[in-house]
């Protein structure tokens, strides 16, 4: 992993042989990045963050305020709840909800979501545990599919809450994923799974794990900077 370490920062370099031009980004995580082509080396990229330094601090400032003030969802009929990327609306219904054996839990039939008037207030936890339950199925017959591109077998696929980030790889082959990745488009879901799929041959952030990365998945930097972009619209 090649860092830059300034003042209280450590600025992280992701490198490319196709990227042209240097451009410093403030991530969702406030984690800072520095997208540099191959050929450029750190005598040169260190003057550049020297020189934005005040607008990293600016745009640390704005994120942490951003992240603090994500529009809250109301469980509400006709409020638009995410899943693998399409927006379905919500409708609270009388119990019991039309051929539900089960009166106490959210479900998605036919194109929208029915929850429980009673369970409205409680309607996150209700969403959060829909998701966990749906991921937990569908996530593995994804990593199933895709782990044939990268020629691996993870030990074990969990799915958590895993704050700012979508996905994670431990040293001894465990792959964890947030639960919010059911609410990405589905060409975005797999593109993460197949991030966190490389991982399991290359536990960092190496030029090795990017060349591995671009195998697998070709437009990898295009998924990256749409995550980027947009990422934060799909909370709950």
């Amino acid at each position: 992993m090649e860092v830059i370490a300034i003042k209280d920062l450590s600025i992280l370099i992701k490198r490319s042989s196709r990227r042209k031009t240097v451009e410093l980004s403030v991530e969702r995580d406030g984690n800072v990045i520095l997208y540099a082509p191959d050929n450029v080396g750190r005598e040169k990229l260190e003057p550049l963050v020297l020189e934005k330094m005040l607008w990293i601090y600016r745009q640390l400032g704005r994120k942490e305020e951003e992240l603090h003030n994500l529009p809250e969802k109301e469980f509400v009929s006709g409020e638009g709840f995410y899943y693998r990327g399409r927006k379905y609306k919500l409708k609270l219904v009388d119990e019991p909800v039309p051929g539900q054996k089960d009166r106490n839990i959210l479900r998605w039939q036919n194109g929208r979501f029915l929850l429980p008037r009673s369970l409205a207030p409680i309607g996150r936890e209700a969403f959060i545990t829909w998701y966990i339950k749906r991921a937990e199925d569908w996530v593995p017959e994804r990593v199933q599919l895709l782990q044939g591109r990268v020629g691996v077998t993870p030990a074990s696929i969990n799915i958590r809450d895993l704050g700012f980030r979508w996905g994670s790889c431990t040293q001894n082959n465990k792959l964890f994923f947030h639960w919010r990745l059911l609410l990405l488009p589905i060409e975005q879901i797999d593109y993460l799974i197949l991030h966190e799929l490389v991982h399991l041959l290359e536990h960092n952030h190496s030029q090795d794990f990017y060349k591995q990365l671009r195998c697998a998945a070709p437009e990898y930097e295009l998924h990256d900077e749409w995550l980027r972009r947009n990422g934060d619209r799909y909370c709950l």
